[in-house]
């Protein structure tokens, strides 16, 4: 079974502590346990996918502390995994948290997805830095015994 998961930052922690401090400032302790509480458990906030070749089912899901929130899906069968390449740049309209570009400046992003037949095309499995993602590429491509494409270059080329 193919398992990748990454911590998680979520905004929401920052705004459950002050809630903790303006709660305590007015003496409401029930309200600042809770958001304490909440705040702790959205501290070890991880994002993952799971891919179970023998089942052909994959779940993507959130975990917080040891508890899961996803549900499995039928997979689809594999065509072969790609390595893709996104130039982020700060004239984007989105913000994007994970990496802030500075003004004209292009940061390049690589990306590890799941290509299958079928209507839903291609699963995203993860993304990040160029390294880690191609050992991400191969170690699913093994697990799945298919095909993986380095898209990352012009010359686009199988690496596995």
């Amino acid at each position: 079974m193919y398992t990748y998961e990454r911590y998680n930052f979520r905004i929401v922690t920052l705004l459950l502590g002050i809630m903790v401090i303006v709660f305590l400032a007015y003496k409401e302790y029930i309200g600042a346990i809770i958001s304490l509480t909440l705040g702790v458990l959205l501290t070890w906030s991880y994002t993952g996918i799971r891919v179970d070749r023998v089942k052909q089912r994959f779940i993507k899901y959130d975990r917080f502390v040891k508890f899961r929130i996803g549900r499995w899906e039928k997979l689809p069968k594999p065509s072969y995994v790609t390595l893709v390449r996104i130039n982020l740049s700060s004239e984007r309209n989105q913000f994007n948290p994970m990496i802030l570009p500075e003004a004209g400046k292009r940061v390049k992003v690589f990306k590890v997805n799941l290509v299958v037949e079928g209507d839903m095309r291609y699963i995203p499995i993860c993304r990040g830095s160029l390294e880690k993602m191609r050992e991400e590429a191969l170690k699913l491509g093994r697990e799945l015994e298919v095909r993986v494409l380095d898209y990352t270059t012009h010359d686009k080329h199988w690496i596995l």
